[in-house]
């Protein structure tokens, strides 16, 4: 039996745990949104190593992407300062499933997401689809880097202080919202601070204060104020001095629960979200993420290199969210490109449930099995109907397998083979493996129909 510790080490190919498909599989669904057929097959040919260094550390961006990406962008700026609400959203919620489906930086994007729902920020509370962008471009830039920064910045960050309301936190009239949620849901969980650290952290915060127009409306700027931070000494997680923001950031950070409380939630985004990890297994990690002075790239590349994290005890064990449904179908049969796909996409995932920009609460999105109740399984049916059989009414065309087949060079004849291995792998209950293999075996004007099925069974809501 192995240690806890050993579950973290290298994951190295033998005869009898080799490389495959499988595995390949496995690790583009968890570190990005599934893999296409191309990245399949030059994945399996390269090794776990070399995949998972070009995840870590992926190569630029192509300047078509960068361009369309840029433009998307544009449409979002030039809203300025208008008042928007969540019926807002779809040109900023199209324009991040761009990145995720067409970009070479798939676990930049997956983490961005992840720190999306750590953070959760609403458009419903700050009311302004640029400081939502903004937010998101900051988690991009801190995706892989020290937890210290992005606590730092995210803090600064003008959504977080609408959202929070971290502009009304002054000297004379302490506001404990982001103090709370900073220590119960962003770095230490219940149990592991008290009251009395809530009042001294908000107290820690003070400084910050909204701009304001010629009328003397606030404006979506913030600014720090040195004439209202409370300067006084505070007494915060056993320390006492004149602490300032930095200094609470720090002091957290120093706390050996800080850092088991955020592997925790790593551990359930890439590996399993069906088991609570013991803390003997997440202490290792913990230990390794103090010695990196909190580095998520080196603490996520140890959980993707390791023997657990491709172990049977990792593998289909996290539910699709509704974003990885939709995205992963579009990235694995790769559909004829069509102006409104992405928006028809973000559409979908709202009605899932997954609103991007929207979350229902600081909390974030529950998650897991709330992702197969009875709306969200019929929502993304209808979604995998309409991405295969074409809607005109919205504009989406009918997909023709054919193509894809032809743009990888495979015979018709395998066909269904090959699909099996880009969707699931041969991961399939006998009875629907049979059902499937009866459809195609009809021709290929059935295949779509054996498509339909496979997108549909209850393996491919698994990830």
């Amino acid at each position: 039996m192995q240690s806890d510790a050993e579950h973290w080490a290298p994951y190295v190919p033998t005869s009898a745990d080799p490389w495959t498909l499988e595995k390949v599989a496995h690790l583009h669904r968890r570190a990005g949104f599934a893999a296409n057929w191309e990245e399949l097959h030059r994945d399996l040919k390269a090794g776990p190593a070399e995949s998972i260094d070009r995840l870590l550390h992926p190569p630029p961006a192509p300047q078509k992407f960068v361009r369309v990406a840029d433009a998307l962008k544009n449409i979002i700026e030039s809203s300025g300062d208008s008042f928007m609400t969540a019926e807002s959203l779809s040109p900023l919620q199209a324009w991040w499933l761009f990145r995720m489906t067409f970009g070479s930086d798939p676990l930049g994007e997956k983490l961005t997401l992840f720190w999306h729902n750590h953070f959760a920020t609403s458009i419903s509370g700050v009311y302004n689809l640029k400081l939502m962008l903004d937010q998101n471009e900051l988690f991009r830039k801190h995706a892989r880097g020290k937890f210290g920064d992005l606590l730092l910045a995210i803090e600064a960050n003008p959504a977080m202080l609408k959202w929070l309301d971290g502009g009304a936190n002054q000297k004379e009239h302490p506001n404990e919202n982001f103090a709370r949620e900073l220590l119960e849901l962003f770095t230490l969980g219940e149990g592991h601070y008290s009251e009395d650290d809530i009042r001294e952290a908000a107290r820690s915060l003070t400084g910050w204060k909204p701009g304001r127009d010629s009328l003397l409306n606030e404006t979506n700027e913030f600014f720090y104020d040195e004439t209202l931070v409370d300067t006084s000494p505070k007494t915060f997680l056993g320390q006492t001095g004149s602490w300032r923001r930095d200094d609470i950031f720090r002091i957290i950070l120093q706390q050996p629960e800080a850092a088991r409380y955020l592997c925790r939630r790593l551990y359930r985004w890439f590996v399993s979200e069906s088991t609570i990890p013991d803390d003997t297994l997440i202490e290792p990690l913990a230990i390794q993420m103090r010695a990196s002075n909190y580095s998520i790239e080196h603490v996520v590349g140890i959980i993707l290199r390791s023997q657990h994290f491709f172990s049977p005890a990792a593998c289909w064990q996290r539910v699709k969210s509704p974003v990885e449904f939709c995205v992963g179908t579009i990235r694995q049969l790769e559909p004829k490109r069509i102006p409104n796909l992405l928006p028809l996409a973000a559409l979908n995932c709202d009605q899932q449930g997954q609103i991007l920009f929207n979350p229902p609460s600081v909390k974030g999105w529950e998650g897991g099995t709330a992702w197969l109740n009875t709306n969200c399984t019929l929502t993304r049916m209808n979604w995998a109907a309409e991405l295969l059989n074409g809607n005109p009414d919205s504009g989406l065309p009918t997909y023709d397998p054919k193509h894809w087949l032809r743009e990888h060079s495979i015979e018709p004849s395998q066909a269904i083979k090959s699909f099996f291995e880009l969707l699931l792998q041969n991961s399939l209950n006998q009875e629907s493996a049979v059902l499937v293999k009866r459809l195609a075996d009809k021709g290929p004007s059935q295949l779509r129909a054996a498509l339909q099925v496979l997108l549909q069974t209850p393996e491919f809501q698994l990830a």
